[in-house]
């Protein structure tokens, strides 16, 4: 028998080492531009190939929503099987003073698009998606959209 190329001459079919390589949960490894992956490749281009069509799409139609609805309810899927890598959790507690600003900031949008929202979504009091209309409108400006929603859905479902 030939001897494996492992740190101190032990091999590495022992059943200790069986044993620990099935009980270490594993992280997945950062995204890395360098060293891509062939899946990553292929999901890469899957989405940007889908979010090209879903950008084709007027905003505010069944089409556009469908288009949202199918890559949400797939990203929700892959969240809920346990066999998903996830990274770890960052050791470090929160802080409150960091994370107060931020809650408040979010509170505070909230209330804007909820009063902006209930008052008609006036030219006085807009809400964000009349906003941001104007900047979204171009097919490829939706499209670079959703390949930020998708992006950030997986970043979420992976922390």
């Amino acid at each position: 028998m030939a001897q494996e190329s492992v740190p101190m001459g032990r091999r590495a079919d022992t059943a200790a080492d069986s044993k620990a390589v099935l009980l270490t949960p594993t992280a997945p490894d950062p995204l890395r531009l360098t060293h891509p992956t062939s899946t990553m490749i292929t999901w890469g281009a899957v989405g940007l190939g889908y979010s090209l069509i879903g950008g084709s799409f007027r905003r505010l139609t069944v089409p556009a929503e469908i288009a949202t609805l199918l890559p949400g309810a797939a990203i929700v899927w892959y969240a809920l099987r346990p066999d998903t890598n996830r990274f770890p959790a960052p050791d470090a507690a929160i802080n409150r003073r960091t994370t107060l600003p931020w809650a408040v900031l979010a509170v505070a949008f909230g209330i804007w698009e909820l009063y902006a929202a209930a008052r008609g979504s006036t030219h006085a009091h807009p809400t964000l998606s009349i906003l941001l209309g104007p900047l979204i409108d171009p097919p490829p400006a939706r499209a670079a959209g959703y390949v930020a929603w998708l992006l950030a859905g997986v970043w979420v479902v992976r922390r």
